[in-house]
């Protein structure tokens, strides 16, 4: 259409399209911020840059699937959609962040690497299925009555599904590929830490 105008002439969305997509690209570049914001906590939190690695993988890969689902069910990314995505990542990185320091109790008890994770997976398994089947019923509702916050509750149902699965088999398997013989200090039993510093000597 634009083609058969005069020279000098062109057109924008303006009013509330405007608004709306500055809204949208504002919420993009604070949900940048604040992810980076809780890897630089979890990095002092966890005095590794590795494992935090894991959470923020954990995060990406629960978007994959949200935006596969808005793909699959032709609906559009709105604000909305948005919010359930932000509190989506939220959900996500809770239960990382549990599992991992679970799995790093058991390690610092004295069980291998590998019996580490497989404890701490087995020790969050109800409670974060227990978590996923009580959010799903209870949104449910809102999606199936409510076409305007339908997009919310499709974001948080579908990542929920995703990053249960996620939770319970990606994040042991890379606890154990990047909390390997390489790490540092949290690659060892605390019981071979604390030598005494006669043998240190």
């Amino acid at each position: 259409m634009q083609a058969n105008w005069p020279d000098g002439y062109q057109f924008r969305f303006g009013g509330e399209a405007e608004e709306s997509a500055e809204t949208f690209g504002d919420m993009i570049t604070m949900l940048g911020v604040a992810l980076f914001l809780v890897f630089a906590l979890l990095v002092i939190q966890f005095d590794s840059f590795r494992q935090p690695l894991i959470i923020l993988a954990s995060v990406l890969l629960a978007l994959i699937g949200v935006f596969s689902a808005f793909f699959l069910g032709g609906v559009p990314i709105s604000f909305p959609a948005m919010i359930g995505i932000i509190a989506l990542v939220g959900i996500v990185v809770n239960n990382a962040i549990v599992m991992i320091a679970t799995m790093n109790g058991h390690f610092r008890a004295g069980r291998s690497r590998q019996e580490a994770a497989a404890m701490g997976a087995a020790d969050r398994l109800r409670p974060i299925l227990a978590t996923t089947v009580t959010t799903i019923v209870g949104l449910t509702p809102l999606a199936l009555s409510d076409a305007f916050w339908m997009p919310l509750c499709l974001a948080i149902i579908s990542g929920l599904m995703i990053s249960t699965v996620i939770s319970l088999v990606i994040v042991p398997c890379l606890y154990l590929l990047l909390s390997g013989q390489g790490s540092a200090q949290m690659d060892q039993p605390l019981a071979q830490l604390d030598q005494p510093l006669a043998q240190l000597d």
